[in-house]
């Protein structure tokens, strides 16, 4: 089982991310602000692109700037973090459930490592995860792919089979280049554009552990 974790593991952390992007906007001296509204409409895109899309006159270096930033500021105030940051509904159940049968489960995110294990951590859910299938890729700062991080990450193990649970396009994309069962979680509050790429979508993570009947 591959998890994505921001928006299928967890949920909130959106908020913590608007919450983070004004103060240091207000830092720098911007008087331009994210709102809800923002939060709903940029969900998914990499941290710079918030700010590219807030301030267009920006380059993508500056844009860049802001979100490394954003990222020293998240590290040297984890309570805010902290504060907004939840596990996703019924999430404990469904790891347990899957740890129980004697799966593997795998945990793969856009952020960097170490931030991704305080994450587990925050939420109370990373004793489901052996280090070793804990992958942070740092795609905000490297600009890698998920998709080629989980496939070098399997390159030298067989699975009977591979099941993927995100919450993204990006996500499913990564589910079909590993030969993989797509399941397309639907945030509850959230709209999502249509999905081609998906086995099953759906709005319950219970629904994936009918891989295990």
């Amino acid at each position: 089982f591959v998890w994505d974790f921001h928006g299928v593991l967890e949920k909130d952390n959106e908020k913590a991310v608007i919450d983070i992007s004004n103060q240091v906007l207000a830092q720098a001296g911007y008087k331009e602000r994210f709102t809800n509204e923002d939060n709903e409409r940029y969900y998914g895109l990499k941290w710079y692109q918030y700010f590219e899309r807030l301030l267009p006159k920006l380059s993508k270096e500056e844009c860049l700037t802001f979100q490394a930033a954003c990222f020293k500021f998240a590290e040297d105030n984890l309570h805010i973090l902290a504060k907004h940051i939840k596990p996703n509904d019924h999430v404990t159940y469904v790891l347990t459930e899957i740890a129980n049968s004697g799966s593997q489960q795998i945990v793969i995110s856009n952020t960097r490592q170490s931030d991704l294990i305080w994450f587990l951590e925050s939420i109370g859910i990373k004793e489901f995860f052996d280090d070793a299938h804990i992958i942070g890729v740092n795609a905000h700062q490297t600009h890698g792919s998920k998709a080629d991080a989980l496939k070098d990450h399997l390159k030298n193990v067989h699975f009977e089979k591979i099941i993927v649970i995100g919450d993204s396009e990006d996500d499913l994309r990564l589910g079909k280049e590993v030969s993989g069962t797509n399941y397309f979680y639907k945030h509850p509050h959230r709209k999502h554009e249509n999905t081609r790429n998906a086995d099953y979508v759906i709005k319950d993570l219970r629904a994936v552990l009918d891989e295990l009947k």
